[in-house]
């Protein structure tokens, strides 16, 4: 799979990471790994959004979505405010 990582997330590990998964582990254990070099991927962080194939993964089961070779999984950072 592809994978695409936005804005801060992509210091450590570089923007784009092409992963050989053949359907064999879900969303949230890649992100586990991925975490142990950089710890804003863990799954439960609240502050990332992920896509697959352009479809926020809620939509299609969640972390526990077993991603495709020939999918491309985006991973986004929350940016939100305080005061105004």
């Amino acid at each position: 799979m592809k994978l695409v990582l936005y804005g801060s997330l992509s210091s450590k590990l570089g923007k784009e990471l092409n992963i050989e998964v053949n359907g064999e582990k879900n969303l949230k254990e890649i992100l586990e790994e991925l975490s142990a070099k950089e710890p804003n991927l863990k799954p439960d962080n609240p502050n990332i959004l992920v896509f697959v194939n352009d479809v926020e993964v809620s939509l299609i089961g969640g972390l526990s979505y077993k991603p495709k070779n020939e999918d491309k999984v985006l991973v986004l950072p929350v940016a939100h405010g305080g005061q105004y």
